[in-house]
């Protein structure tokens, strides 16, 4: 069945790749393109709202005058509170010691230190036939929120990722899947072509996976270069 929206099925979970780099760059860019690790961050850590207000400190970025839009595709209570991009190079911490002495004090996200990573993957398995475009964004990512009952204050470098699975050509008819991570804490499917996987697997131009190999993570990309 083909698939659209998101789902959390392992994209081409049925083949057995041997993903082998043949391409990588890595550019820095003034911000994340979508919070993805920062609304992880944020919801990993409080279950349910602890505010109804978020401020996200990061240089402007291509997608920024687009992130109301952007944030209403997540689930969890962090997409739903009112975020605002603060980008006069103020650093988290004095950012929350100006709302120190508010009764409804937000939470302080940064992120810095951003970089892209594009990398290009081929399948061994598949003669090079199959392709995997991958769209990585690392960060330096500090929380802070003051509040007494519940004070919070941590660093992390995290990544997401968006890849994309192909046979061929990235062309309508070709792709086998595109996923991301993470959504919710987990990588999860937009798209899924499974009838695709299936004729390609039964034209052996795809290796299928051996039952014994239950691993649901063994079929993601090798870890990108630092």
């Amino acid at each position: 069945m083909l698939t659209c929206g998101i789902t959390f099925c392992p994209a081409c979970s049925l083949a057995l790749h041997d993903w082998q780099l043949k391409l990588f760059f890595k550019i820095p860019i003034n911000a994340p393109f979508i919070p993805l690790s920062e609304i992880a961050v944020i919801q990993s850590h409080f279950k349910k709202a602890v505010t109804d207000r978020i401020l996200w400190v990061t240089k402007p970025g291509v997608l920024s005058p687009y992130l109301d839009f952007i944030i209403t595709f997540f689930d969890g209570w962090a997409s739903q509170a009112k975020w605002k991009i603060v980008t006069d190079n103020k650093s988290v911490i004095k950012l929350a010691k100006a709302f120190a002495k508010d009764e409804n004090k937000p939470l302080i996200v940064g992120s810095d230190k951003n970089y892209l990573k594009i990398a290009v993957f081929l399948d061994a398995n598949s003669k090079n036939n199959c392709c995997q475009i991958v769209l990585a964004q690392d960060s330096r990512i500090r929380c802070i929120f003051q509040d007494p009952n519940n004070p919070w204050a941590q660093e992390f470098n995290m990544q997401s990722w968006f890849s994309l699975i192909f046979y061929h050509l990235p062309i309508p008819g070709n792709i086998l899947s595109f996923s991301t991570y993470p959504v919710n804490g987990s990588r999860v499917a937009i798209y899924e072509d499974h009838p695709l996987v299936e004729t390609l697997l039964s034209k052996k131009y795809l290796m299928r996976r051996p039952d014994l190999v239950v691993d649901p993570y063994s079929f993601d990309f090798p870890d990108l270069p630092e």
